[in-house]
């Protein structure tokens, strides 16, 4: 596989509403996630948890990605917008958030890191 590849494949998945089946398959065993306030988590299956506790409490009403766009030799962008309703309030919001992969020569995602807008 390439980086256009994985990068391709990875967005086919998300916009299956597979996000999960991407995890699983395409993260390598000691990814190192970043979330926009600098929180880190580290390995596959971390990931895994955090993102099942982020889904748990909301439902989720849209989903659209933009790109891939890619940078050198290792890189690739995703733009998402989310619409969710939060199960506490009921009232749906829309978030955003760009992250960047980092694809290792074994075709593995090893680093995401998210970037938003404003405070969450």
């Amino acid at each position: 596989m390439s980086l256009q590849s994985v990068a391709k494949q990875f967005v086919d998945l998300c916009n299956q509403g597979k996000n999960f089946d991407v995890m699983r398959t395409l993260y390598a065993p000691d990814i190192v996630s970043v979330e926009g306030d600098g929180r880190e988590t580290v390995g596959q299956q971390p990931v895994i948890r955090k993102s099942e506790q982020w889904v748990v409490d909301k439902s989720f009403d849209f989903q659209a990605i933009r790109g891939p766009f890619f940078s050198g030799p290792s890189q690739f962008a995703v733009h998402f917008v989310h619409k969710v309703t939060p199960k506490a309030t009921g009232k749906q919001i829309t978030l955003e958030e760009v992250a960047v992969y980092t694809v290792n020569k074994d075709d593995k995602i090893t680093r995401e890191q998210f970037f938003f807008e404003g405070a969450r």
